[in-house]
């Protein structure tokens, strides 16, 4: 009887891993609703697409990838608001997913795609700790996801997404090896990553806005504004109630010297943020001191000096007026540039 069941359990863990195997996220119906998740996430509706990776994890308990796109919202929750209350749930979200990804390797499970996921979690983990912990801490966490998106790369190369990650990486680390003393002899990359990006939004399936986004960044940290605009425009155009993309847009077109778009843009998010629940005012200093900047650029004085005024009354908390810190002392900047160039 004990050999029965045994039996038994051992032809279960073979249907369970065979299940686990085959699942390809290109495929129906599992494509459709990751699809229609990034898309809720995109358009701030994080409810939503929380509600629907749930149903994913239902289906797939063993399978890391419900829990890395229940991650990926959190983080974008956390950041549409700068609100870190979730900050836990995220970090767990992600934890699960390469520890989900890990015992799948260990029996023997390593497909491309838990090595996508598990390489994606690790990135979008580092991502977080360069905006709470520094620099050292992301690296680390940076470089073991795309070591594992260079392994799902080495299985399968017509892999697009994770072109992205890895192709990121390629560039920010290029393009911050001089600021970072401990990353010594670092090569220039970042063509490479570039090229990498693009491929990823040509021919990814999931990534391609996000890559278009991430693209604009990479474009304006280069100095191509032109190109950045371009882009960024095509993203908000295709989800205008995405805060995300209006918030790349406003900075591309502030870059570009578009200032009434720039302006304009600025102060549609200063409404949205300003009537978020929980608003905790951080969004608002940035709206008020880039509208202040771009009022001081038109030589605009008393606007300049009443956004700046704005940005340095609103009740921050200690923590907040922290992070606020450096968009605070700009204010001030500010005002005192008005104030010497109307005395004259």
């Amino acid at each position: 009887m004990y050999i029965y069941f045994l039996l038994k359990i051992y032809i279960l863990l073979l249907v369970l891993t065979s299940y686990i195997w085959a699942l390809n996220p290109y495929q129906e119906p599992l494509k459709s609703t990751i699809l229609k998740g990034i898309e809720l996430t995109i358009n701030n509706q994080f409810d939503e697409a929380l509600l629907l990776y749930q149903q994913v994890i239902n289906k797939y308990p063993q399978h890391p990838i419900g829990y890395f796109y229940q991650g990926a919202t959190i983080q974008a929750k956390i950041f549409d608001s700068e609100d870190f209350n979730a900050l836990e749930q995220f970090y767990q979200s992600m934890e699960i997913a390469v520890v989900k990804a890990d015992s799948l390797h260990k029996v023997g499970l390593s497909d491309p795609w838990i090595r996508f996921f598990e390489g994606s979690a690790y990135l979008y983990r580092g991502f977080m700790k360069t905006k709470v912990d520094g620099w050292f801490s992301a690296y680390r966490d940076a470089k073991k996801g795309v070591n594992r998106l260079e392994k799902a790369l080495a299985q399968d190369s017509l892999m697009y997404d994770a072109y992205l990650g890895v192709g990121s990486f390629k560039y920010w680390k290029s393009a911050r090896a001089n600021f970072l003393l401990w990353l010594p002899f670092i090569s220039d990359e970042r063509e490479k990553g570039i090229r990498m990006v693009n491929r990823a939004i040509e021919h990814g399936e999931f990534v391609h806005t996000v890559g278009k986004d991430q693209l604009c960044w990479i474009l304006m940290d280069k100095g191509d504004f032109e190109k950045a605009l371009v882009i960024a425009r095509q993203n908000h155009s295709a989800y205008p109630l995405s805060r995300f993309f209006k918030w790349t847009l406003a900075f591309a077109s502030f870059r570009a010297e578009k200032l009434d778009l720039s302006f304009r843009l600025y102060e549609e998010l200063l409404g949205e943020v300003s009537k978020l629940p929980n608003n905790n005012h951080f969004n608002e200093v940035e709206c008020l001191v880039k509208m202040a900047e771009i009022s001081v650029k038109l030589q605009n004085w008393d606007k300049a000096v009443e956004l700046a005024d704005q940005a340095l009354s609103l009740p921050l908390n200690e923590e907040l007026h922290k992070r606020a810190k450096n968009k605070l002392k700009r204010a001030a900047e500010l005002k005192h540039y008005v104030t010497i160039n109307t005395e004259k």
